[in-house]
């Protein structure tokens, strides 16, 4: 276990695709509430990187400590819940045959945070956070306008109380309106750590507090 540990420790990782290397000794440190801005041009290894902090994906060197605890200490249900992803708008993320309420009400049960009547009262309150009418919840995500739907998907990844968020140009489709919102959500989201990816600039130099280029792990560069 590591000493004083911050949220996340990334130390010295290296992920290869056959014989090609995406990214080499790629260090990373991500404090409690703290948001962490990524910045690299695409084929950069930011996609590869989202998916080895989600376990999607292997890494062939490095460790990865969450709260001082190594990932390999993790069962994967466990590992899911403290990491949650927000992708970018699109309507192939929610489960078109679905009502909103079936949806949000999968991850509770999923991880077995909340009995069935303890569930809709972390639904009512998720969408309260995130500015969406309970009317919603009768609804099939084909029925939602753009910006209802990513904060139904922000809400999906809220319930489960994540320690970490990755937000992968989560708000590049949003009017601005919109895209305030979310953001000034995820400020109010307490303790909370916002990994966030984007070709905005800068947004991220607007709103987070530190920024990691990832080019400069890239061996292609």
């Amino acid at each position: 276990m590591k000493n004083n540990p911050s949220l996340l420790q990334i130390e010295k990782i290296s992920k290869a695709y056959k014989k090609q290397m995406i990214f080499q000794n790629l260090d990373l440190v991500i404090d409690k509430g703290e948001w962490i801005g990524v910045i690299g041009k695409n084929g950069s290894g930011k996609s590869t990187l989202t998916k080895i902090l989600l376990g999607l994906e292997t890494y062939s060197e490095g460790s990865i400590y969450l709260n001082g605890k190594s990932k390999d200490q993790f069962e994967s249900r466990q590992w899911m819940q403290q990491i949650q992803l927000v992708a970018q708008y699109t309507q192939n993320i929610l489960d078109p045959t679905k009502k909103i309420e079936q949806i949000l009400r999968e991850p509770l049960k999923c991880f077995q945070l909340a009995d069935k009547a303890e569930q809709f009262l972390r639904i009512a309150q998720v969408l309260d956070e995130c500015y969406l009418p309970k009317t919603l919840l009768a609804k099939r995500p084909r029925e939602l306008s753009g910006g209802q739907y990513q904060r139904v998907c922000i809400a999906l990844s809220l319930l489960v109380k994540p320690k970490l968020l990755i937000c992968d140009e989560a708000t590049a489709n949003l009017d601005k309106i919109n895209e305030l919102r979310i953001i000034h959500l995820l400020k109010n989201q307490e303790e909370m750590s916002v990994l966030f990816i984007s070709h905005n600039q800068k947004l991220i130099h607007d709103i987070c507090d530190d920024i990691f280029y990832i080019e400069k792990h890239c061996t292609n560069n």
